[in-house]
């Protein structure tokens, strides 16, 4: 059921978030959370918001991927299910149960405990609660982990979960990347084997866990403030070479050039709502198995 080994491999099985339930009002605690990069706008409208989320799903389903939908919290804690992402994450065959700042991602988790139901006990992993990361901020790529360090995940999530990792036999090189962000897919993105989204305005030096500059033989292309703003970099890579991306002005500059200079089919969508409230496709799916 699980195997997540990069980010570009065919998607096979996801969870896909749901407009559904979206409250009026936004989490006090997650605005006063966010960094300054990434202000919550405004709210979207629920049904509308669906409508998006309902485009994602055909688009997917047409690419031959199996698409799961959480079931809706009833609880006064919960402002959306919009971003399934960041409440868990999926390394190799492992499943990690994310721990966030704040309360309201933590409960988000009950919706999608009944898609989880048949994952093996050794391959259920609750990060524990003295440390916090979220999925947003964890990227696995051959070879190689990266992990952001920002408003969301601390360097003792990370530290945390490269000894987990260590101790499960994994031999990724783990890299760390601070930013000034809400999580690491709003500013770097590995969209192919040695190729990334990068907004380098946004993130500092890439260090190991030592604290070591790393040196990445990494193809980048450069995404500059704007187009960071508008999540041009928080793309889906649905199998090699086909991308989901936002159908909007400003990312439209890094959709022609995954076209014209990469080769990429760019499939775009309207999707402004989730981006509304600070994400876009990568948030708004968790990949359970690729390949």
């Amino acid at each position: 059921m699980l195997d997540i080994q990069n980010e570009f491999d065919p998607l096979q099985l996801v969870i896909l978030g749901t407009g559904i339930g979206l409250k009026a009002e936004a989490d006090p605690a997650l605005q006063q959370g966010l960094p300054k990069t990434s202000a919550l706008y405004s709210q979207p409208d629920p049904k509308l918001t669906e409508r998006e989320f309902e485009g994602v799903c055909r688009a997917l389903e047409q690419l031959g991927t199996v698409v799961q939908r959480p079931d809706i919290v009833d609880s006064p804690e919960i402002v959306d299910q919009t971003c399934p992402r960041d409440i868990g994450f999926v390394i190799d065959d492992l499943y990690f149960e994310a721990n966030s700042r704040y309360a309201s991602r933590n409960v988000e988790h009950l919706g999608i405990d009944p898609l989880l139901k048949d994952i093996e006990s050794r391959q259920y992993i609750k990060i524990p609660k003295d440390v916090f990361l979220e999925g947003g901020d964890v990227m696995p790529a051959p070879g190689k982990l990266f992990v952001g360090l920002g408003a969301r995940s601390s360097r003792e999530g990370i530290e945390w979960l490269a000894d987990v990792l260590h101790q499960r036999g994994s031999t990724r090189e783990i890299v760390i990347i601070p930013h000034d962000v809400l999580h690491l897919d709003c500013c770097w993105n590995v969209i192919g084997p040695d190729l990334a989204l990068w907004c380098e305005a946004a993130t500092g030096t890439f260090t190991d866990l030592e604290g070591g500059p790393v040196h990445l033989d990494f193809e980048t292309i450069s995404v500059n403030r704007a187009e960071q703003a508008a999540l041009a970099t928080n793309v889906l890579v649905a199998r090699p070479g086909h991308i989901l991306a936002r159908d909007n002005a400003a990312c439209e500059p890094i959709n022609q050039t995954l076209e014209s200079r990469y080769g990429f089919s760019v499939e775009r969508l309207p999707f402004d709502c989730v981006p509304s409230i600070g994400g876009s496709f990568r948030c708004a799916t968790l990949p359970l198995k690729r390949g």
